[in-house]
């Protein structure tokens, strides 16, 4: 998001979860209520000393106000535009479902495990977690030491930052979905 429009609904948002009215900011900061608004819809760019000034009225650090994270709430992501990788011989299908989001810090994937198809992929980042949601099939997975038997709908939290591997257990494709977040 364009930094102008960020710090506007930064201080839109704060102003309101604050209960304070735009007159009573603006009157406060020594802004008019007309440009606070041009401020609000990120029309306009305040001034360093302008941006102190709402951050001391509104309790807030000033570096509050620059925050622009980038996140986008509404993000649709289609089977076509995501290219699979095959893996242990065609037998495991690897498919993007969404993309490492810097905001969030997680990712998801798509995972078909075919007759006799296992996934044991290197050991991810330190800090990262898996939940691994069985959608259809049986799926055997070791993780932390431990093995499970996973039933459809069954679902597994563990760290992914040490080896586990995915079986398929059944005589039909094994579907699952993985999410994994980025703790550190």
């Amino acid at each position: 998001m364009e930094l102008t429009r960020a710090v506007g609904e930064n201080i839109k948002r704060i102003r309101k979860s604050k209960k304070l009215s735009m007159e009573r900011l603006a009157a406060e900061a020594g802004v008019s209520r007309s440009m606070l608004g041009q401020i609000e819809r990120g029309e306009a760019n305040p001034s360093v000393a302008l941006l102190g000034k709402l951050a001391k009225v509104l309790k807030v650090p000033a570096e509050t106000l620059l925050e622009n994270d980038d996140f986008q709430s509404l993000l649709l992501s289609r089977e076509l535009d995501n290219k699979a990788r095959r893996l242990d011989g065609g037998k495991a299908v690897l498919r993007p479902s969404f993309p490492y989001d810097e905001a969030t810090r997680q990712e998801s994937f798509f995972l078909d495990l075919y007759i006799s198809g296992r996934y044991a992929p290197e050991p991810s980042v330190p800090g990262c977690v898996c939940h691994a949601t069985v959608i259809s099939g049986t799926v055997g997975l070791t993780a932390e030491g431990e093995t499970f038997q996973l039933l459809e709908r069954d679902a597994l939290r563990f760290a992914a930052d040490r080896p586990y591997i995915f079986e398929n257990m059944t005589n039909s494709t094994a579907r699952l979905l993985l999410g994994y977040r980025y703790l550190k």
